[in-house]
């Protein structure tokens, strides 16, 4: 899939009222390119290593496209970023294989900016029968600053639909509860071949 068809599956701001549309990478609605360069040499590691399929799942060497619908509160959900990468069509089902794997044996990991924050107790949610292939999950992310400890709750949800994965994940407050807007889940997802 080439990186024109991906975008044609993003959200445009009549598709998303009350949403505002942040490009975190690929094309921005105004055009401008902001291609990501990860490949398996530069890839963002972290500790341990067992782990790296949760925080950054495979290299993209094909069409990506990161970006975040933030509420402007009229569209009564949290914000959530999504994240489109086309695969091989050989290759995605092993990208979901991956994280299946690595979930229930990481209890927890640091970095890959700082290496005293970090990701702790994810948990598996039970399958959502979405797409080809689907995993949720909710992690929590543990950043230690001057006034003590802080954790922030994520929720996060993983769909293959033929060789597109769609990246969905939703922070909370500490304290608070992190919840994706599934309305917003299943109107991604059928805009995807």
């Amino acid at each position: 899939m080439t990186q024109r068809e991906l975008d044609s599956y993003v959200f445009r701001p009549k598709e998303v009222p009350g949403d505002e549309i942040a490009t975190m990478a690929g094309r921005t609605t105004n055009g401008k390119e902001m291609p990501p360069r990860l490949t398996a040499g530069n890839l963002p590691r972290i500790s341990p290593e067992s782990c790296q399929h949760i925080y950054e799942n495979t290299e993209r060497d094909s069409a990506y496209r990161q970006y975040a619908l933030t509420d402007n509160l009229l569209s009564g959900h949290d914000d959530v970023e999504v994240a489109l990468i086309a695969y091989r069509p050989a290759d995605a089902p092993k990208v979901i294989a991956d994280l299946q794997a690595a979930l229930p044996r990481c209890t927890a990991y640091a970095g890959p900016v700082d290496m005293t924050d970090g990701f702790e107790h994810p948990k598996v949610l039970p399958d959502p029968h979405l797409g080809d292939q689907a995993v949720e999950y909710r992690i929590t992310e543990k950043i230690d600053g001057t006034e003590g400890t802080l954790r922030a709750p994520f929720h996060f949800l993983v769909v293959r639909k033929g060789a597109v994965i769609a990246w969905f994940m939703a922070q909370g407050f500490p304290g608070e509860k992190a919840d994706l807007p599934m309305g917003v889940i299943n109107a991604q997802l059928a805009k995807l071949p």
